[in-house]
């Protein structure tokens, strides 16, 4: 039950802009950093909804990250985790994303660098 939750609130987090504190991030974050199956888990949603987003949306992202539309869920994904429990990924970067506003360390993070 608790790793569910824990999927949900990073899900959440990561993708729908809700506003998680800072404390209940870092729980999430030492979490994923801390169970492969988590992240596996976490990975499998994010892909999930990241699929269901408008074509144009997809495109627009697959153009940043330097990849096609086709690998665009998986690889968003995957970068977003490890921008996350790398610690690369800030709050307040979640935070700036859910907002619809994009940072330095989220381009980094999305084009692999």
């Amino acid at each position: 039950m608790a790793r569910r939750f824990i999927v949900v609130a990073v899900s959440m987090l990561a993708l729908s802009g809700c506003g998680i504190s800072q404390a209940n991030y870092d729980a999430s974050r030492e979490a994923l950093r801390g169970s492969p199956s988590l992240r596996s888990d976490f990975v499998r949603n994010c892909t999930r909804n990241i699929s269901r987003k408008p074509y144009a949306t997809r495109r627009n992202i697959a153009k940043v990250m330097n990849t096609s539309v086709r690998n665009t869920p998986r690889l968003y994904c995957s970068r977003l985790t490890r921008g996350i429990t790398s610690g690369r990924l800030s709050h307040s970067d979640i935070a700036a994303a859910s907002r619809g506003q994009v940072t330095p360390a989220i381009i980094r993070v999305l084009q692999g660098r």
